[in-house]
């Protein structure tokens, strides 16, 4: 689930092009040791599939990880040289446990937002973080949402050109847009419309997303 369809990163406002947005994704998830484990969310989702531009402004990238493969992504970042801790939610001053409520790393100029994912009494549980360094407070977030499958949500497709990558499945990328209700959404969702989707998929999804919880489990301004 696009945690940032419901927490809008602070630089969101500031945005790059789709091609600037595109790029920085595909970094991530043409990463040989990243595929199958990272899987791009929100509304960049369409257009990559695609390989048309959105026409407008994208403010970060969204992942969704697994939270056992989430010590794959630090490595990868370490190694990549774009690791910080100011942006590695186990630093926040508020995860007085040390959780792990993922990362963010700046990709090429992007923000990009790593975000575990795990299940928990037959609920998809995703985590998510805001650090001061870009949102001005430090907070943990996770969402749960009972009934949601992991093929549902993510998967791995063939992208002409680029191999392997993983994916948000349209279906949770449409349910998403639509819980949203924002109006920049609409493109992304007239995209989605014209790739296709399962009618079937689509109805377990969003029953799903529908009864889905967001909460702020720690807080500090």
């Amino acid at each position: 689930m696009d945690e940032s369809e419901t927490m809008d990163h602070g630089e969101t406002a500031k945005g790059v092009s789709c091609a600037e947005a595109t790029a920085a994704a595909l970094r991530v998830l043409r990463a040989p040791e990243l595929v199958g484990k990272v899987f791009l969310e929100g509304g960049l989702v369409p257009w990559v599939l695609s390989g048309r531009d959105s026409g407008r402004l994208h403010g970060d990238i969204d992942f969704s990880v697994r939270l056992e493969n989430m010590p794959d992504v630090r490595a990868w970042l370490v190694r990549e040289g774009l690791h910080d801790l100011a942006l590695d939610s186990r630093h926040a001053p508020c995860n007085v446990d040390g959780e792990d409520h993922g990362a963010h790393a700046r990709i090429d100029g992007v923000l990009a937002s790593f975000c575990p994912f795990f299940f928990r009494d037959g609920a998809l549980v995703q985590r998510n973080a805001e650090q001061r360094a870009f949102a001005g407070y430090d907070a943990l977030f996770e969402a749960t949402v009972p009934g949601l499958v992991e093929t549902d949500f993510v998967e791995v497709r063939e992208l002409p050109g680029c191999g392997r990558v993983g994916l948000a499945t349209l279906e949770a990328c449409r349910a998403a847009k639509v819980a949203s209700g924002r109006p920049k959404d609409l493109a992304d969702i007239a995209e989605l419309d014209r790739l296709g989707y399962d009618e079937g998929r689509m109805e377990r999804v969003a029953r799903a997303f529908a009864a889905a919880d967001v909460a702020c489990t720690a807080y500090s301004g």
